[in-house]
């Protein structure tokens, strides 16, 4: 889990905001904003645990100062799981609402009206208002209990690939195919961020407008990118690798190693040893720093190569090598069962060669 760095300035705003109240008053503000993003945890923490039961893990949960996104590894491709994993995080928000109004109800001395109080509507509406304006118990939960049910319905609007959108895809790709739900989910998404955008205009508020220009992104990119997987999803690494690709040894020097390269057809060659097993990938970038370094002669592609980056298997899905972070790496060595060389992976050209196929 990670908190940006910009979240560091927010707590200070907030806690100058407060500084008019003196020290108790800031203090006051700091601990709602922690309390409302402890909330915002939470609801990550539900999409994350529900994920992990269907076998799909969370690369992190990242803090922003206009909320919380949890990577997931992969999406559900089954429409039922990732309708469940999408209403986690809401149902949440849910729990924690009902039972910061249970506390209310049940424990006494907070002040707020019991069952057997006689208020009117105007009494106890005063009565709240004024517990907002001043630090207290009463007002701390009843503050929380607003954020709970702000973060419910703006996370239910149907705004792919917000928690809503995510509802809608999934509801869509019970009857239709995932593509084309997935376009129609991002079109109604990027509907419904062109009225945040508008009304945010309209009662010049900058933050909603921010939150609409990322989700027009964030939508359209994860439409095609759901366009460039789902080609892939029947296929494994054998069908799309390069038979016998050309490879360097491990003992190659720098000299002979740049000759080579100037005729390389791509931008990295998987790096061999003894018997042909794979010992790691040599990007061309790495040989040019190197060069512009003054590297000796001498040195050998073994002590340039990347001998952490993965190496893929023949029968490894295309779809499980697309969505997994990349390490900054587009071309795998590709190796078969007691490690030796049998191919490349390079996905510069991979929808091409997956285009051959059909």
């Amino acid at each position: 889990m990670y908190v940006h760095w910009s979240f560091a300035l927010l707590i200070a705003y907030v806690a100058y905001s407060g500084y008019q109240d003196g020290v108790q008053g800031m203090a006051f503000g700091v601990s709602l904003l922690l309390g409302m993003f402890l909330c915002v945890t939470l609801h990550e923490y539900g999409h994350a645990l529900t994920a992990r039961r269907f076998g799909i893990e969370t690369l992190d949960i990242t803090l922003f100062p206009i909320g919380g996104v949890a990577r997931l590894l992969k999406i559900p491709r089954i429409p039922w799981q990732e309708l469940l994993v999408a209403v986690a995080g809401p149902a949440v928000n849910v729990a924690i609402l009902l039972i910061l109004g249970l506390v209310l109800l049940i424990v006494p001395g907070i002040g707020f009206p019991s069952v057997g109080d006689l208020l009117t509507q105007a009494e106890a509406r005063d009565r709240v208002f004024d517990a907002l304006d001043v630090p207290s118990v009463l007002g701390y939960l009843l503050f929380l209990m607003m954020v709970n049910t702000a973060l419910i319905l703006f996370n239910m609007i149907p705004a792919f690939p917000m928690d809503g959108g995510r509802v809608l895809r999934s509801l869509l790709a019970m009857a239709l195919e995932y593509r084309r739900a997935t376009r129609i989910a991002s079109l109604v998404g990027v509907a419904c961020a062109m009225c945040m955008g508008g009304l945010a205009i309209y009662y010049g508020r900058p933050m909603p407008g921010l939150i609409a220009v990322f989700i027009c992104y964030a939508g359209l990119s994860e439409a095609r990118q759901v366009d460039v997987i789902e080609p892939l999803r029947h296929l494994s690494v054998k069908d799309a690798m390069l038979l016998d690709p050309p490879r360097l040894s491990i003992d190659t020097p720098l000299d002979e190693l740049v000759e080579r390269l100037r005729s390389c057809p791509t931008s990295a060659l998987p790096v061999v040893g003894p018997e042909n097993m794979v010992a790691g990938i040599l990007l061309l970038e790495d040989v040019a720093v190197a060069v512009r370094r003054g590297a000796d002669a001498r040195t050998t592609v073994g002590q340039i190569a990347r001998h952490d980056a993965p190496v893929l298997t023949p029968e490894q899905s295309l779809e499980s090598v697309v969505t997994r972070p990349l390490e900054g790496c587009r071309q795998f060595a590709v190796a078969g069962e007691f490690g030796q060389l049998v191919g490349m992976l390079d996905l510069d050209t991979l929808r091409t060669r997956v285009g051959l196929l059909s």
